[in-house]
C-alpha cells in the first residue's frame, strides 16, 4: 500500500523504482499496477509476483543477509539507509517479542522477494520523493489498526500483532484501535512508517499540492487505503507542533529541580525553564516548563513525576516558528570561532556558541565580550 501509494503521487517514477529495484540480485518478480475502488475511491493498487516461490528457496533470511543484499546493489546510499533501517526497527521488534537478540532473529514472510521489493522499493521512492519535491518533513496521523486474530508461522495471534505494538513504541508514534475485525497495521507498513514520519498526530497547517491513494487487497467498512498528501507551509519561516508540559512547584528543593532540568534535556526536551510564581496563600513557587516533540511528550512527564513533587501537570500542542539555522565557523582575531548562523528574509545573522565563546576566551587570555565583538 505504501508502495502503490507512493507512486500514484508520481507515476513518472515507476522505470526508475524498476531499474533500481533489478540491482538488489532478486529473480523472478514482476511489479504488476492496477486501479481499484475501495468505497467509492479510486487507488493505485500494487501486486509484487513471483515466478517461483521465493520463500522455500530462502526461508532464513536474516538482517544480516537483507543488508548486504542492500549494501552491494545499485541503490541511492539515502535509500540503502532507510531500507536498512527499516528492517532494523523489525529486526529489534522481533527480537523483543520472542526473547532473542536482533542478530538471532530470521525473517520469514519479510525475507520473502516480494516484502523485500515492498520496503526497499518505499525506501527508494521516499529518498527519490524528497529530492523531487524537497520534501522537509514527513508526518503521519495515529496509526489505526482493527482487533481480533491474524494467522502467522506461529499461528493465530492477537490484532495488534506484537511486532506492530513494539515498533509503533520504540518509535514512539500515536496509534487507534478502530472498530474493524482485521489487521490494518502490519509490521512492514508499521516499521515503514515509524522510519519515514518525524511527527504522529493531526495534520500539520498546510496547503496542499497533491493527494495519492494505496489500495489494500481487502475489502472493509472503511475505505481500505492508504493516503499520501503532499502540500508545503506558507512562505515565511515554517511552522511546526510542539508539546508544552507545565507544573507549578512550591515544596521542591533548587537541586532537585536543577536535576530534573537535565534529565528532561537528556530525554529529548527542545527547552527547559522556571518562572517565578505566587502560589495559594501566597507561597513563591516555580513554573516548570518543558517544550519538546509530541512523541516525547509522555517521557518527559513521567521525568517530571519522578523526579519532582508535581502530582499534576498541564499538557497541550501549540504551534511555533523556526528560523532555518544551521552551525558555522567564523575566523576571529582570537581564532576560529563556532557559530549559529540564522537565516530569514534573505538576511544572515551570526551569533556565537557560549561554550566554545567560552573556550576561546580562556584560551586567549580576554574578556568574554571581546569574543562576541569580534564576531561583529
Amino acid at each position: 500500500m505504501t508502495l502503490a501509494a507512493l507512486l500514484d503521487l508520481y507515476p513518472q517514477n515507476f522505470d526508475y523504482l524498476i531499474s533500481r529495484l533489478e540491482t538488489l540480485g532478486l529473480e523472478g518478480w514482476e511489479i504488476r499496477q492496477s486501479r481499484r475502488v475501495k468505497n467509492g475511491i479510486e487507488a493505485n493498487y500494487i501486486k509484487v509476483e513471483l515466478s517461483h516461490t521465493d520463500t522455500c528457496d530462502h526461508p532464513h533470511r536474516c538482517y544480516a543477509d537483507i543488508a548486504h543484499m542492500i549494501e552491494r546493489s545499485d541503490i541511492p546510499e539515502a535509500a540503502k539507509e532507510l531500507s536498512k533501517n527499516i528492517f532494523r526497527r523489525m529486526a529489534a521488534a522481533e527480537a523483543k517479542i520472542h526473547g532473542v537478540t536482533p542478530e538471532e532473529v530470521h525473517f520469514h514472510e519479510v525475507g520473502a522477494a516480494d516484502s523485500i521489493i515492498d520496503i526497499v522499493g518505499a525506501a527508494i521512492l521516499a529518498d527519490r520523493l524528497c529530492g523531487q519535491y524537497k520534501i522537509e518533513k514527513i508526518c503521519c496521523s495515529p496509526v489505526g489498526d482493527g482487533y481480533g486474530f491474524a494467522a502467522c508461522g506461529h499461528g493465530k495471534i492477537p490484532v495488534p500483532v506484537p511486532a506492530t505494538v513494539e515498533i509503533l513504541k520504540n518509535a514512539g508514534l500515536k496509534t487507534r484501535q478502530l472498530d474493524v475485525p482485521h489487521e490494518l497495521a502490519t509490521p512492514t507498513g508499521a516499521a515503514i512508517i515509524a522510519q519515514l514520519a518525524q511527527d504522529s498526530g493531526l495534520m500539520p497547517e498546510m496547503a496542499i499540492e497533491k493527494t495519492a491513494y494505496g489500495a489494500g487487497t481487502r475489502d472493509l467498512d472503511i475505505p481500505n487505503v492508504l493516503r499520501v498528501v503532499l502540500g508545503g507551509t506558507d512562505e515565511g519561516a515554517p511552522r511546526e507542533s510542539i508539546a508544552v508540559i507545565e507544573t507549578n512547584i512550591d515544596d521542591c528543593s533548587p537541586e532537585i529541580l536543577a536535576y530534573t532540568m537535565e534529565r528532561l534535556f537528556c530525554e529529548g526536551a527542545s527547552d527547559v525553564f522556571f518562572t517565578p510564581v505566587y502560589m495559594k496563600k501566597n507561597r513563591p513557587a516555580v513554573k516548570l516548563t518543558a517544550l519538546a516533540k509530541s512523541a516525547a511528550a509522555e517521557k518527559l512527564a513521567g521525568v517530571i513525576f519522578s523526579e519532582t513533587t508535581a502530582i499534576g501537570l498541564r499538557m497541550r500542542e501549540e504551534k511555533r516558528i523556526c528560523l532555518d539555522r544551521g552551525p558555522a565557523f567564523v575566523k576571529t582575531a582570537y581564532g576560529d570561532l563556532q557559530v549559529k548562523k540564522i537565516e530569514f528574509g534573505g538576511e544572515e545573522k551570526l551569533v556565537p556558541e557560549y561554550e566554545h565563546a567560552k573556550k576561546l576566551a580562556g584560551e586567549a587570555g580576554v574578556p568574554l565580550y571581546k569574543i562576541y565583538e569580534s564576531v561583529k
